[in-house]
């Protein structure tokens, strides 16, 4: 990798911070991390919200002022946070710029539906979005066994596992005695809001009526809404909308549960922030999710979709103090020693070096 005096210069893409999501939540914690060494950090964002002229025409206009950037080498290295569809193809696009320009290119992918966006491409798409990965220097995946699925399409490329990461507290926030049951997330058929309602509907009589399920997220609130009003629930499930930073810290500090009963996911960024709090999770074994949440150990887990199940989970933990103490102290000391975001960027760093 190239450098000029002390510094060397990684351009980073990706949405701006002002989009909502798990991936725009981990370039937040890099572009605030106090210790970069001798990195500098230049953020280009190569998407903004918006219809589909907004978004095109943004980048429209970004991408030759990044393309500059690489032809006249202002960077040494190129980091690419990448979802699925126009994510995936607005990234292909500055990486192929970056290898014309002999720059490295760290592909780090986040998409939580990878496999039916590439399923549903034609052949040739197919082979493009194969080409760029083995044309990048290294593929970021968030676990393991993404990184296998994508070894199976991509058995050329080079891949690395890179767990997301939180901020860490230094000691457990978690208080058993706290009411709220919180689902964080976009909320709609994908991360299984719907079927917490049901569940939530299913136990709601046979736990104590303290208990209440705050739902946390944009998407479709209005349907949750109308959901949760035919089935009699609007004294006990509350439909918060998208909370910043701030309220979200003020409600996982009155959390009880946190759960997730998602269809398709990477490493839910939701997850590792309550598990920050040693607050025990509820979510399904899929994608990365079991490597994180250990079922008896520091959460449960059940099978997307199995609403039965999701009701039994519930009462089960929020019937048992001790076991949530117990999962709440696995929870906490598995962030603390594993996902800690000061482990996660001393991972990053020694990446870069190696490019």
């Amino acid at each position: 990798m190239k450098s000029t005096a002390s510094q060397i210069r990684v351009l980073m893409c990706c949405s701006s911070l002002d989009v909502k999501g798990g991936m725009v939540s981990v370039v937040k914690n890099y572009l605030s991390y106090p210790d970069w060494d001798e990195f500098n950090i230049d953020f280009v964002p190569t998407h903004v919200p918006g219809n589909k002229v907004r978004v095109a025409a943004h980048f429209a206009l970004t991408l030759p002022k990044i393309r500059h950037m690489l032809r006249k080498h202002e960077v040494d290295l190129v980091h690419l946070h990448v979802a699925e569809r126009g994510s995936f193809w607005r990234k292909a696009m500055i990486a192929e710029e970056a290898k014309k320009s002999g720059i490295p290119v760290v592909f780090h992918h986040h998409a939580a539906e990878f496999e039916p966006f590439f399923a549903g491409l034609s052949p040739d798409a197919q082979e493009k979005v194969e080409k760029v990965c083995n044309d990048v220097d290294v593929n970021l995946v968030l676990s393991d066994s993404i990184k296998r699925s994508m070894e199976q399409h991509f058995p050329n490329a080079r891949f690395k596992v890179l767990y997301n990461a939180v901020p860490t507290y230094g000691r457990n926030l978690y208080n058993p005695d706290a009411d709220t049951i919180v689902f964080m997330g976009r909320l709609g058929e994908r991360k299984g809001t719907f079927d917490l309602i049901k569940a939530f509907s299913t136990v709601a009589s046979r736990i104590d009526s303290k208990y209440h399920l705050a739902l946390c997220g944009d998407g479709d609130i209005d349907a949750a809404r109308s959901q949760i009003d035919e089935l009699g629930l609007s004294d006990r499930i509350a439909c918060l909308g998208w909370v910043d930073s701030k309220q979200r810290e003020r409600i996982l500090n009155d959390a009880v549960l946190n759960v997730l009963p998602s269809y398709n996911e990477g490493l839910p960024m939701s997850i590792l922030e309550a598990m920050a709090h040693g607050i025990p999770t509820i979510s399904t074994n899929i994608a990365a999710i079991p490597e994180v949440v250990q079922s008896g150990v520091n959460g449960m887990l059940v099978e997307p979709g199995d609403i039965d199940a999701l009701g039994d989970a519930l009462t089960s933990l929020l019937d048992d103090a001790d076991d949530r103490k117990q999962m709440s102290a696995a929870a906490f000391e598995l962030i603390e020693s594993t996902y800690s975001l000061d482990a996660h960027m001393k991972q990053v760093k020694e990446l870069y070096r190696l490019c």
